[in-house]
């Protein structure tokens, strides 16, 4: 159909007539008439190019390389994303999210080493002496400074029961 409206607007102006009155005719506007010339002088088709593209804040061939050798180099030093993220940033290597740092890593068959999970321990129990009251405090911490020759009482942690 492109087609059929460019040769009958390049017709009607090989006739005297307007180029903006031909393409009325066709009820398309002149500047889309225009860019469909240089469509097909600068691709050689009319047809339409499907749709999408490269996305604008895809990353580089470069910053996959620079993940990769931050990864092989610092790896086994800081064993996690995120650290080598940030590794490859303050050396100014490569500037991305860690996240971002772990699709590469994946999408390469590579997993930074980690440490087994902490075995979760089991709770402390009360102490014997707590008293489950009204108005009485719980807990209470004295620390003791050795080189001012003196016990220094300080609070860090009070919990009241306020029942």
């Amino acid at each position: 159909m492109k087609e059929l409206v460019l040769k009958t607007v390049d017709d009607a102006v090989a006739a005297g007539l307007s180029h903006r009155w031909a393409a009325g005719v066709w009820q398309v506007s002149d500047d889309r008439v225009h860019r469909w010339r240089a469509r097909r002088r600068e691709l050689g088709t009319l047809s339409d190019l499907a749709p999408g593209g490269a996305a604008v804040h895809g990353l580089l061939g470069w910053e996959i390389e620079e993940i990769l050798a931050v990864a092989e180099e610092w790896g086994p030093t800081d064993r996690s994303h995120r650290k080598l993220a940030h590794r490859g940033s303050y050396e100014g290597r490569v500037w991305v999210a860690p996240s971002t740092f772990r699709r590469v890593l994946a999408a390469h068959g590579l997993v930074p080493a980690q440490r087994p999970p902490v075995p979760k321990q089991p709770k402390t129990p009360w102490p014997h002496w707590l008293v489950w009251a009204p108005n009485r405090v719980w807990i209470w911490d004295v620390t003791h400074f050795g080189r001012a020759r003196r016990c220094v009482f300080a609070i860090v942690d009070m919990v009241l029961c306020c029942v």
